[in-house]
């Protein structure tokens, strides 16, 4: 069992977020947490933000630094040497934050003036054993963002944790040891962590009042598909891992390693008619027309299709090695 102190005396948080080669977002995202800590004075807590820098090649760095010149909170970066992933990212940030609240935001995401009180309220009103999810809509860019776009049905994200938009006391991250190290690259972190969260006896709560903007731009040229793609590789790579970790139905059904999960991507594919090749085009057509079921299922079942293909290869790599050390033993 943990001990905790009481809900009431919360005064401090600090945000988290991780970042990689995002120069041209983290501006606007951390200048919206700045307009959103100016709301927290009422409520007599302190905050901090503190940016895990992870390897970027790009200007980020530097605009990390102009936004803290002027910042009337603190905004300190932690720099990594190389690229070590969301999650590990995530812990390096942790270490160094000083609050007793953590709230997670990603580095492409814009929130609204609410957002810090509404966590911080919750965690207030609702208890110690919690931690908290705030409202995540996804806009295809940042003007999108900064003009408080309405969502539509295919703009809202249901993840049971999602580190985009979450707030942990720092003292149950460490009780849990934060985020696993084991799952490099994209994927799985934040789910693995609600559910260890969750096993130590925590309360998931939604906060409506905590909304977050996060720009996802459409995918419309064939870097911009190859780079998703390669995203999803990583998930694939993660989620064997995952699955090592929660072996049972439950875990396979998070991770789409079903037969009904394939044969829903086959039939997103068309039978194999979409491709990485051809799938643009079909997009394109489908934009023209506002064929908007079409243009999400097609880009689904291709993004997909490499997280499976990826899975798949992940664990036949990691049987094969096994087989290969029974052998040599």
């Amino acid at each position: 069992m943990y001990t905790s102190s009481s809900s009431s005396d919360l005064s401090s948080l600090t945000v988290v977020l991780p970042a990689r080669n995002r120069g041209r977002l983290i501006g606007p995202c951390l200048e919206s947490l700045l307009r959103s800590a100016a709301h927290l004075e009422p409520l007599g807590v302190q905050a901090e933000i503190v940016v895990a820098n992870d390897a970027s090649t790009d200007e980020t760095p530097q605009v990390v630094d102009q936004v803290a010149a002027s910042a009337p909170i603190p905004v300190r970066r932690v720099d990594l040497a190389t690229r070590q992933g969301p999650g590990r990212a995530r812990n390096a940030a942790i270490e160094a934050a000083t609050g007793e609240l953590i709230v997670f935001v990603d580095s492409d995401v814009v929130v609204e003036e609410d957002f810090l009180r509404a966590h911080v309220t919750a965690h207030r009103t609702s208890g110690p054993r919690i931690f908290t999810v705030g409202k995540l809509i996804s806009v295809p860019s940042l003007e999108a963002a900064l003009a408080k776009s309405q969502p539509t049905i295919w703009d809202f994200s249901s993840a049971a944790l999602d580190t985009a938009n979450a707030a942990v006391r720092k003292e149950h991250l460490e009780a849990v040891g934060a985020f696993d190290r084991g799952f490099k690259g994209m994927g799985w972190q934040d789910i693995d962590l609600g559910r260890r969260l969750k096993a130590y006896g925590l309360t998931r709560v939604a906060v409506a009042e905590a909304v977050g903007y996060h720009i996802q731009p459409p995918i419309e040229t064939q870097e911009q598909l190859v780079a998703r793609m390669n995203k999803e590789r990583e998930r694939g790579a993660s989620a064997v891992y995952f699955m090592q970790k929660y072996p049972g139905l439950s875990a396979r059904m998070a991770a789409q390693d079903t037969a009904f999960h394939r044969a829903l991507n086959w039939m997103f594919r068309m039978g194999g008619l979409v491709t990485e090749e051809n799938v643009l085009q079909r997009v394109q057509w489908a934009r023209r027309r506002g064929r908007v079921a079409l243009e999400k299922m097609w880009l689904a079942g291709v993004i997909n299709q490499a997280y499976l293909e990826s899975l798949d290869a992940t664990r036949r790599a990691m049987k094969d090695g096994n087989q290969d050390s029974k052998q040599a033993g």
